[in-house]
């Protein structure tokens, strides 16, 4: 039986200004924009339901224009929005700005609504929580809420997932137990910034979090790859080189294949290459998702990839 999904945390409408010319900064930049629905939690959500393993999300968002957008673009697509959160302050927004070639220049981040997934909303959604078998979560949660879900799962017996955002973000998982999740997915800042330890050597850093209790650190390496490392066996793959259009979402875009792969009982290997597959292809192209994705698709280009 293919094992249920849900997706736990922020969701805001994405604008994104692609500078024309090499950006000049405490200057105006000529720039055109695009507008998608977004958030690092919504964007993996979105992509498991191209890939026609449509997840639940529970997100908070506003009462207003853009969070009715948002709600019906998501429920067409088949992401069980149910279990929403729908409040009186607006709808968050992340603004972000990017040079000619896709790489982030500086991004904002307004979510007001976060304040509202609260532990006692969660407490009030448990029936419903307990239905699920694969939870993934980010970091926009607030602390005492990841802290919740992470022995929720433990309890339960939940396969959790969490993605770190951002450096200044992940730096919230430093002082939890994290005792019951099954893998984090950071990079190499957001991997420091987790860990208590003064040490730099990954095999450390490794070390200290399976003593904190994480199964295993899906380690993100740019243009290097990645590593899946557990206590049982270390995995890595390479990514072939590709023309970068937009950074925005690709490490989302990652864990939808990887997860995708796990629900069709993948091996660990291919669950890297679906994962990198959809990475490069998000990153070829601007935004965050492809609506024209689809199972048949994703595996297709897997071997234009990864031809072995």
């Amino acid at each position: 039986m293919t094992p249920t999904i849900l997706c736990i945390g922020a969701t805001l409408l994405d604008e994104l200004y692609f500078c024309e010319t090499t950006i000049v900064a405490q200057s105006s930049n000529p720039a055109h924009k695009t507008i998608g629905i977004g958030g690092v939690i919504c964007n993996i959500a979105q992509n498991l339901a191209s890939l026609g393993t449509p997840p639940a999300l529970i997100t908070a968002i506003g009462n207003d224009a853009e969070g009715n957008y948002i709600l019906k673009e998501l429920t067409k697509h088949g992401i069980d929005s149910s279990a929403f959160c729908i409040t009186d302050v607006s709808t968050g927004k992340y603004v972000s700005v990017l040079s000619p070639q896709g790489d982030l220049y500086v991004a904002v981040c307004q979510d007001n609504g976060k304040r509202y997934l609260s532990v006692a909303y969660l407490q009030s959604k448990i029936d419903y929580i307990k239905t699920f078998d694969i939870l993934i979560i980010d970091t926009n949660l607030d602390t005492e809420v990841i802290q919740w879900l992470i022995h929720f799962a433990k309890l339960h017996q939940k396969i959790l997932i969490i993605e770190p955002v951002s450096v200044t973000k992940a730096s919230k998982l430093a002082t939890l137990d994290l005792e019951g999740v099954y893998m984090i997915t950071p990079n190499e800042a957001e991997l420091q910034a987790i860990c208590t330890e003064s040490a730099t050597e990954t095999n450390l850093l490794m070390a200290s979090l399976w003593h904190r209790g994480v199964q295993t650190i899906w380690l993100r390496q740019g243009a290097m790859g990645s590593t899946l490392f557990s206590q049982s066996e270390t995995i890595s793959l390479s990514v072939p080189k590709i023309t970068i259009v937009d950074s925005t979402g690709a490490g989302d875009a990652a864990l939808a294949g990887w997860v995708f792969g796990i629900a069709n009982g993948e091996l660990p290997m291919t669950c890297l290459k679906l994962g990198h597959t959809l990475a490069m292809h998000i990153l070829q192209r601007k935004g965050t998702v492809d609506a024209n994705m689809n199972a048949t698709t994703i595996y297709t280009l897997m071997k234009t990839y990864y031809n072995d």
